[in-house]
Order: structure tokens, then sequence, then C-alpha cells
């Protein structure tokens, strides 16, 4: 994006940078490429600077500033399972430093990623089968938290061209669990999202092949 001049190297714009890669993201949703899993790694963690931008929270306490990072096992896969995108954004609990430029960006993402790489071999020591069983209420719950805001937006859109974020939700914490759900929604094309300013709301209608 820098090289086709869509982003100022010397000034980044976390929330503008976020909205563009998503963009590409559904882009290549629509041609049914293959995305990686670090793609939608730095995605997640785009979401979770774009949140903190959005709403900035408080730094974390000392019981929070140690909060285990999740592995990240399918990082070398060519495809990977939404399931895992919801765990980072979840677990990417730390507080990102300040971003001005494109190179402070690449070094926070690749620092990300590193951190996903080394918690890696610790958790090799867990067994599958305690696995399988702590994974199946979390991937349960994150489908219907999922579903209920795809009903939710269906809902609301009835009769209607579109529907801002913030005029339904509430707190910060609804609203990262908004924008999060309506990511897994926009790549399985339920919904399309657009922002016309930087800061700005953001527009939902349901998705057709002749959006934007």
């Amino acid at each position: 994006m820098a090289k086709k001049g869509e982003i100022d190297p010397w000034n980044v714009d976390v929330i503008d940078v976020t909205d563009k890669f998503l963009k590409r993201l559904e882009e290549a949703k629509k041609l049914d490429l293959r995305i990686s899993g670090r793609v939608l790694l730095y995605a997640a963690i785009l979401v979770r600077m774009k949140a903190d931008a959005i709403a900035p929270q408080p730094p974390p306490s000392e019981d929070e500033s140690d909060v285990e990072i999740i592995e990240w096992e399918e990082l070398e896969s060519e495809e990977i399972d939404e399931i895992k995108l919801e765990e980072i954004l979840r677990a990417q609990r730390r507080r990102i430093r300040k971003i001005n430029t494109l190179k402070d960006l690449i070094e926070e993402l690749r620092k990300a990623e590193e951190i996903e790489k080394r918690r890696k071999s610790r958790k090799r020591k867990e067994t599958l089968g305690m696995d399988v069983i702590t994974s199946i209420p979390h991937d349960e719950s994150m489908e219907n938290r999922i579903r209920q805001v795809e009903e939710n937006i269906s809902r609301i859109l009835r009769g209607r061209d579109f529907v801002t974020l913030f005029s339904i939700v509430g707190s910060r914490e609804e609203l990262v669990d908004y924008y999060i759900s309506l990511l897994h929604l926009v790549l399985r094309r339920k919904f399309h999202i657009s922002q016309k300013e930087i800061y700005g709301d953001i527009e939902i209608r349901l998705f057709s092949e002749n959006s934007p």
C-alpha cells in the first residue's frame, strides 16, 4: 500500500491502514483467493490496534500485564480457522506502543508474530485431549455471538439501506465484540462495511456483488 501511495510511510494512521487492509482481505475473499495464516494474524492485530485507537483503554494492571498469549499453531499454514482468528483477537491484551511510521507498524507486527511463535513451543506440552475439551465451549460461544450479531443487524436493516456501528453499540467492550463478529461476517459475505471519514462511524450494509 505504501508503494502505491495509499498510505504515508512517515505518518501512519492505524485506523486508515486497518480499513484498507480489511478491504483487501474482502476483495481477496470475493476472488476466492486463499488467505495465509500470517495475513489473518496481521488483520487480527490491526483490528485490536484500531479498537484501541477508537476507544483507548487504560494501561493494564500488574496482574494483566503478563497475560498469557495463546499459541498460533496455524501460523505457517495456508489457511486458518476462524476460531484461531478470534483467539488472537482476544489474546492480544498487551498495550501497543504509539505507531507513527510504517517502520513502527511493521516492527510491532513482527514483534507480535515472534511472541506467538515462542508461545507455541510452550503450549505443545499440553495434551490434545485437554485442547479438545477446552475448545468446544469457546467454539460454540463464538459462533453463537456471531449469529446473534448477524440476526440483530439483519433485523435492523429491514427496510433500510444501511445502519451505523456506533448507533447499535453502547460500551467499548460491546463495540469490540461487534467489530470482531462483523469482521467474520464480512469475510463470510454477509455484510459490507465502509467508512467515509477516519475516526468516523462505520456503515453496515447487506452484502451484494455490486457493493463498492
